[in-house]
């Protein structure tokens, strides 16, 4: 068994050998774009929420469907929400994290829903009646990166 102080001492020489960096707002988008599960968290009317989707970016916009009765269905009307995204390696305590701030709508446009339906990208991977598109608009999106030292 490690102990406490030899634990102590072992954490902070590893966390010693990374280090923090901001990721700029292209760079995150781009690796959002390059990504396809998220998680959206908003205040629901009773708790706050925290749920995985799978998204896809188009225009500058994130869209991800749900079920008309599901509690995802809550975003269809304008709601301050937060999508993370991320990319971690646990073994090696590496990877990086965005967080996108926006506000949401159900896409109710007929062109916009062509071609989302038409999207390979928005295939959620549950089962069910999942028909209605939510639209994130991006307010704000920060990242940072954890890496060892080159």
């Amino acid at each position: 068994m490690i102990s406490p102080s030899a634990a102590g001492r072992r954490d902070s020489d590893d966390r010693s050998e990374r280090h923090f960096e901001a990721i700029g707002r292209q760079q995150c988008l781009d690796l959002m774009e390059s990504h396809h599960l998220g998680r959206v968290a908003w205040q629901a009317a009773d708790l706050p929420q925290i749920l995985p989707v799978t998204y896809a970016m188009h225009q500058g916009f994130v869209y991800f469907r749900t079920a008309p009765e599901s509690i995802l269905a809550e975003l269809a009307q304008a709601t301050s929400v937060a999508l993370e995204v991320d990319e971690l390696d646990q073994q090696n305590r590496t990877g990086w994290s965005i967080v996108m701030h926006g506000r949401t709508s159900a896409v109710s446009e007929p062109d916009a829903l062509d071609d989302l339906w038409a999207s390979d990208s928005l295939v959620p991977w549950a089962s069910g009646n999942r028909t209605l598109f939510i639209r994130i608009r991006p307010e704000r999106v920060s990242g940072r990166v954890v890496r060892r030292p080159a």
